[in-house]
């Protein structure tokens, strides 16, 4: 297998990663900064005050974009399965 090839692949799949974890990700670190300057102005340090929003707001995003990814996620494992006989040949 030639490395071209191997850092094709490798490049494919940490970008897809990238694509499906990175609204997730963004929306986390989003919650998490507001509830944290909100938590540091009123001096309530509860640890559920910041699990709650984050768990609400992950829910969020996932049903808004979970079909769009889910459908990328599949594209790209139906294009890695049809290129097995090309790597492996």
């Amino acid at each position: 297998m030639e490395s071209s090839l191997i850092i094709e692949l490798v490049l494919t799949a940490m970008r897809m990663a990238a694509i499906l974890a990175g609204p997730v990700l963004l929306t986390v670190l989003v919650v998490g900064i507001v509830i944290g300057a909100l938590q540091s102005a009123t001096q309530i340090n509860e640890p559920s005050v910041v699990f709650v929003p984050k768990m609400l707001a992950v829910m969020l995003v996932l049903a808004l974009t979970g079909a769009t990814t889910l459908g990328l996620f599949v594209d790209y494992v139906r294009e890695m399965i049809a290129r097995i006989p090309a790597i492996a040949g």
